[in-house]
């Protein structure tokens, strides 16, 4: 009889030790969710110049958390950026050269192309997983053939 109460004192102990850690695991994981600060991002840039306009698109996530006492950032983002030729296609189609490049304050993207037969399109299109900031300037450089246009993409709810 004392060993049946032996392994029940046992197996009590046993369970009560089980419960405190699964309460201390689901309570840390519980807090560290708590003390998360979530910035959303979903901004649409625009601009345009004599013969391009430009649209960029910007969503993604900042999360900022403490871990051991220490303050850690982490983000996410798919930015799109979209140009686009004003004119008609056929006059366009007498392009043998591309490039296009827009840089942010934290990043830059530079694309060219080389057309051996006609382009059959007027409207590129880039991605990439850079944030940028609402209040960001992008700055848009265009050359065509012997041809150079710069302008500037500027946040639509900045837009005045």
């Amino acid at each position: 009889m004392a060993v049946n109460r032996r392994k029940a004192i046992t197996a009590l102990i046993g369970f009560v030790l089980l419960t405190i850690v699964v309460t201390l695991v689901v309570d840390t994981s519980e807090t560290a969710s708590k003390n998360r600060d979530i910035i959303t991002h979903d901004y649409t840039f625009t601009g345009e110049s004599e013969h391009w306009s430009a649209v960029l698109e910007v969503e993604g996530e900042e999360v900022f958390y403490e871990e051991e006492e220490v303050l850690k950032h982490e983000e996410k983002a798919d930015s799109k950026f979209m140009l686009g030729y004003k004119g008609p296609l056929e006059e366009f189609a007498s392009t043998s050269e591309l490039r296009y490049a827009y840089k942010t304050p934290t990043s830059a993207s530079e694309t060219s192309r080389q057309y051996d037969v006609p382009p059959k399109e007027k409207t590129f299109t880039t991605r990439s997983n850079s944030l940028v900031d609402e209040d960001a300037v992008i700055e848009v450089t265009v050359e065509w053939d012997d041809m150079t246009e710069k302008f500037t993409l500027s946040s639509e709810n900045n837009a005045k």
